[in-house]
Parts: C-alpha cells; structure tokens; sequence
C-alpha cells in the first residue's frame, strides 16, 4: 500500500515537473524562416534554445517573430524558462552564438528548404544584418589645469550648464535631482563601460551586459528581459539601488571594475529615485521629433535632432559597418550630433545661425518636390510644421541649448546692415567656386581610373568638377607609384591627402603640375626640404600640413614666400623654435601650429 503511495506521489511529481518545462515548438523569424526547437534558458534578452539533437543555440530575443517574443516573455514571467545557461553546457555540448549561426549558414553547400526550416543553422538572424555603429570614443582624461582640460562653451550657452552637463553637477540643498544634470553623468563614468549601446568591434556586434543600457533616461527605465531596474519611489525594489549598496566583494556588486560610488552619488541616485525617478524636464517632448508650441523655443536634442534622426541619419549618419565594410556619410556630412551640424562638410557649413537665408540646410528642405537636389530624397517631403520648425531654430540662433524666446517666423527680417566698399565686386565667389569653373566634371571612368591604386576620390558636391583624393585605407602600401593614376584627373584635384603613406619628395614635387590644389596633407610621410621647392608654382595653396616630416629650418625658407597660405602645420618636424619664429614674422597673418 504504501508503495503504491510513493509511485502515485512520484508520478504526480513528475507529471508536475514536465508541465512546468517548455515542449519543442517551431519559431519563426521575422523573415520567413523557421525552426524546431526547445526553450530551455535565458541571459538577459538573449533566449537559449536545445535543436532535436541536444545542441544549444543563443538567440537575441529581438531576432524572433513578435508572436514568439510574447510567449518567450510570458514563458519567463511563468518561469517555464530557467535563468542562465543549463548545467548540460558542462558536458561537453556545443553552444552557437547567433552570429557563428549566420556565418555557418553562408559556407552551407546545401539550400534544401525543408532542412532550413527545421535547422537553427539556417537562421540569417535580423541582427546581423542590423547598423554596427561604433562605440563612442572614450573621454581623454587630461592633466588639471592643462589649456586643452578646460571645456569649450559656445557663445550663449552657460559655462555652469555646460560644465554640469559634461562633469555632472552636484545638487543644491534643496534642489530636486535632475536626471540629465546629476544621474546620468554618474552612469556615464561608472557604468557605460558595459552597458553602452550596442557596437561593432572588429565586425563583431559587442551588446551591452545583461542587456541594460544606462546611456538614456528611457534606457534606464526599459531595464531587461529580468525587468525593470529602477522603480519609482521603491528603493527596495530598485536593483540599481541594491547593487551599488552591496559589499565590494560581493558578485554582484556594481559597478566590478573602477572602485564604488561614492556617498555622495549614491545619495544622488537615492533621492533620484524616491522623488520619483523622473526624466529631466529639458527632455520632454511631446514626441519624438516633435514639433513645439508657437510660444515655446525650439530644441535641438528635443526637436531637430529627433527629426534628423527620423529623416536623414540613413544618408548622414556616424560611420558604420555593414557586412564587413564601412559605410561612410554622404557628401562628408554628419547629422547625428550638434558639433557635426554645425561643422557642416568640405562645402562649407550648411546653417548660418540667424539667416535661414543663407543656411544651406533649409534651402534643400525648401526645393521643389521634383527637383533632383531636394532633402531628404527618399521618402515624402517635410512637412509645412517640420520647416517651419526648423526655420524657428535657425532664427532663434541655432543654438543646442533653447533659446530664450521663441521666433515668429513670418515676421519680416529686419535689413542687413551693408557696408560700401569701393572697387569690391558684390557677391564675389568663393576660391573653391571659382576654380571649380576652371575644370570639367570629371567622368565615372577618370575616378575609377584613379582609384585603382587604392585612393579614394570624391566631388566635393554632387556638380562639383572639384574633388578630394586620399588614401585612407592601407595607406602604409601606398608609394609614389600610386599617384600616376591622377593623371586624369589633375586638373580637378582641390585637395590632396597622402599622410601616413610611403610617397617621398617625388610626390610632391608631382602635385606641382595639379594646377587647382589648395590643400595638401603630407604627414608622417618621408618628405624632407627638397619636396617643397616647387610648391611656390602652385597659386591657390592654402592649407599645408608638414607634421611629422623631415622638413627642416631650410624647407620652410620655400614657405615663407608663399603669402598666399592660409594655414602651416609643423607638428614633430625638425623645424626649431627659431625657423618657427622667422616664418611667422615672414607671414603675420598665416595661421602655423609646430607645437615644439
């Protein structure tokens, strides 16, 4: 009797456990395709599926049909799906990542369809095929007191902002925590080293940890796959909170590497949180690149940068890489930050604060919806709202910060003040304008001709016959060989960079005979003071970068008869002191770096 007891209870038992545990179904892509197999753990949004076989496979969350994300999500809440990898990984068993997948699906002979559907190996994962962006440059930690360690403001911007919004500033008793001024500044030195956006290292997509970002307010909030990180007015419940308040020997302990939080940050994200872990009221907006209110300034982080990034970052983007190749900006020109729109491209700038007029950007938004030249060219126009929003912008000074009052952008200008000056042609073309006259456009053929021995060469403009030559990759092979092929296109060659090749005075003795040339690179080349003896022969050179070289005291005696140059860079030459002081009474009004 009693071992009837004990059989019934094992089989209930077990009959319970075996509910509990996840059954072999098929998932699908957003893509089409198909598998079978086996939720059996999760990391993080990174869900751990068994095939037939018994091998397991990692699987971004994201990179599965919304159907299967809502069960996989309800399976976990369930706790259908243990957390972590299972103990079976020990033995022995394989585990793919879901890159290794995509690759292993690419060198597969084999395109059987009724095997890809049923193999987790036939998978082309969304993600791989996603925008690697690259991760942010770390911050140079400079010497106190340093001329390049204090911070650059722009004109009407705080210094106490701006110093806040770098450094973070420390809250004034009785001041509310802000999240933009005194959170995330904390987050960003303590915490981005792992959960950062996502990134490309290498061509391989490096994701944050545990799949938790702290770069943004909404990051923050989102948590993960385990839930949210941070609750409103719950301390307990806010395992930012926990982590940072553990022993440092604990395991998890946050932040592991760098040392703790002090006492004083760790009260900021404390009283943060119990005043209700909200965003920053600068960072409200109504919606995403949306547009404000006629009585309300316009934003550039909240407004125009929102739009930029809804409308233009496929074309003006940072550079990224894509299936093993980096994808640069068109025409030069970055969009994502302020600093790059304001910085405009090799054009010149695209926004002249105060004068939509004159601002390149609102004339492209502006053309006629047929025009071949008109902003964005995919997709509808802007819409009336969207430029006149960011005409407001350009009229409230363009600023990144709001300005103080908002812009009527149908009031009528008020008139430039004009200042007469006798024998001056009125609108007289640029230096770049009027040599680009001078040339044809060059063909398709002449700048692939000329790109043969690895340069790259660009129109600085679509209809420019000007253009840029380089040689930005492989540059340590490149040889005074390599520049035959511009023979074509001489006479359209504006700017010239050779810097960190092997070329050597016979190069720039050649690029006397680019009859247009106002910019030229040479350095950490092999040029010394014999390559610049012809230089004078080129008129319309403005801009000359020498660092690095073998240019001595007598090569820049050449230098100092060309008062046409604009700018002389002489950074590590063998120039000394002194020739640097000959050639600046020599030319008063050339700007020359040599940083000696």
């Amino acid at each position: 009797m009693i071992g009837k007891k004990l059989g019934l209870y094992i089989f209930l038992v077990f009959s319970l456990c075996a509910a509990q545990a996840e059954d072999f179904r098929i998932y699908r892509t957003p893509q089409g395709q198909s598998f079978n197999g086996k939720a059996v753990g999760y990391e993080g949004q990174t869900i751990i599926l068994a095939d037939e076989g018994g091998s397991f496979v990692k699987i971004p969350l994201s990179s599965l049909s919304r159907d299967d994300q809502v069960y996989l999500v309800e399976s976990v809440k369930a706790k259908r799906i243990p957390q972590g990898m299972p103990k079976s990984q020990s033995s022995g068993t394989s585990v793919n990542s879901a890159s290794e997948l995509s690759r292993m699906d690419q060198n597969r002979s084999s395109t059987d369809n009724a095997a890809r559907s049923i193999s987790p190996n036939g998978v082309e994962l969304e993600s791989t095929e996603k925008i690697r962006r690259p991760k942010p440059p770390k911050k140079e930690l400079l010497r106190v007191g340093s001329f390049f360690a204090h911070l650059p403001v722009p004109l009407g911007v705080s210094p106490d902002e701006a110093m806040a919004k770098a450094k973070g500033a420390k809250p004034k008793p009785g001041e509310l925590i802000d999240f933009d001024r005194h959170v995330l500044p904390i987050l960003e030195q303590k915490c981005n080293d792992c959960h950062h956006a996502p990134f490309d290292r290498s061509g391989r997509l490096v994701n944050p940890k545990a799949s938790l970002r702290f770069d943004t307010y909404e990051q923050v909030m989102k948590g993960n796959l385990d839930g949210p990180v941070v609750v409103a007015n719950d301390l307990d419940n806010s395992n930012l909170y926990t982590v940072i308040n553990l022993p440092e020997d604990d395991d998890m302990f946050m932040p592991p590497k760098g040392g703790a939080l002090d006492t004083d940050q760790i009260d900021i994200i404390k009283r943060w949180i119990t005043e209700g872990a909200k965003p920053s009221k600068s960072s409200v907006s109504p919606t995403t690149g949306g547009v404000p209110n006629a009585n309300e300034p316009v934003s550039f982080n909240h407004h125009i940068l929102p739009l930029f990034e809804q409308r233009c970052m496929e074309c003006h983007g940072a550079p990224y890489v894509k299936n093993s190749r980096t994808i640069k900006p068109k025409a030069g020109l970055r969009l994502d930050t302020y600093e790059w729109v304001l910085k405009g491209n090799l054009d010149g700038t695209i926004v002249t604060p105060g004068d939509h007029f004159e601002s390149t950007l609102f004339s492209v938004i502006t053309l006629d919806e047929d025009d071949p030249e008109i902003m964005p060219p995919k997709g509808d126009p802007l819409s009336e709202e969207q430029v006149t929003m960011i005409k407001r912008w350009i009229l409230e000074g363009a600023g990144e910060q709001p300005a103080a009052v908002a812009a009527d952008p149908n009031a009528v200008p008020k008139p430039k003040e004009t200042k007469v000056v006798l024998n001056q042609v009125q609108n007289q073309p640029t230096l770049l304008e009027s040599l680009a006259r001078r040339a044809k456009i060059p063909s398709r053929t002449q700048i692939a001709g000329a790109e043969k021995t690895g340069a790259l060469v660009r129109q600085l403009s679509e209809r420019n016959s000007l253009v840029r030559a380089e040689f930005s990759s492989f540059a340590s092979e490149i040889d005074d060989s390599a520049l035959s092929a511009f023979g074509g296109i001489k006479n359209n060659i504006s700017h010239l960079d050779v810097s960190r090749t092997r070329i050597t005075d016979k190069t720039i003795l050649g690029a006397s005979s680019y009859p247009n040339l106002t910019w030229l690179s040479a350095r950490n080349t092999m040029v010394t003071d014999n390559g610049l003896k012809t230089l004078p022969s080129l008129q319309f050179l403005r801009y000359i970068n020498l660092s690095g070289t073998k240019v001595s005291d007598k090569g820049i005696m050449t230098l100092a008869t060309m008062t046409d140059l604009e700018e002389i860079y002489l950074w590590n030459s063998e120039v000394s002191e002194k020739g640097v002081e000959m050639l600046r009474k020599s030319l008063p009004k050339t700007k020359i770096i040599a940083g000696l």
